[in-house]
């Protein structure tokens, strides 16, 4: 199976996935497939949880196909604004995103509260969750709302992602 990034407007993520979804069920569609839109679960300082996107302004699509001209079905859906790295170069993720984006679908499109425990500067490992046994560079720590930022390599960039934390463990020093 392959997994295509697809950047669409911030906000339009879960109505993009149900439009075009609807295209890859059709019977006559010429590409089937799904369309992943992730989330994670967030608390607030009061107790309160709630969702937001986890990578804000993207779904994923995955599917067997690599044709390109069959991957552009997924244009029409409103929102839509272009594959990852470009239109003119539709190519599935890498190995390695691929591997992470499997990971966190083992647990569903809703990403749980992760449990970590770190101070700005540790080079962190996840000890649960779907990025067990990643690590990342913890960048900023709110501890009074319990959570952080870590840096991640992922889309061939460095990514700053958002977690909620209670337990990790350092990999290395600071």
């Amino acid at each position: 199976m392959n997994f295509y990034c697809i950047s669409v407007w911030t906000g339009m993520e879960e109505s993009y996935r149900e439009q075009v979804q609807a295209v890859l069920d059709a019977d006559d569609s010429p590409l089937r497939g799904r369309i992943h839109f992730l989330r994670k679960q967030m608390r607030l300082k009061n107790g309160k949880e709630y969702c937001e996107p986890f990578f804000p302004g993207y779904v994923f699509l995955e599917t067997e196909e690599t044709d390109a001209v069959k991957l552009r079905a997924v244009t029409a859906g409103k929102g839509f604004l272009r594959f990852l790295p470009s239109n003119k170069e539709v190519h599935p993720l890498t190995a390695e995103d691929k591997e992470i984006i499997s990971l966190i679908l083992q647990f569903g499109t809703t990403i749980g509260i992760v449990p970590v425990r770190f101070d700005v500067g540790d080079r962190i490992v996840i000890l649960s969750g779907p990025f067990k046994d990643r690590t990342g560079n913890v960048i900023a720590v709110n501890r009074r709302n319990k959570r952080i930022n870590i840096q991640l390599d992922f889309l061939n960039s460095v990514r700053v992602i958002g977690l909620t934390y209670e337990e990790v463990k350092t990999a290395g020093i600071r």
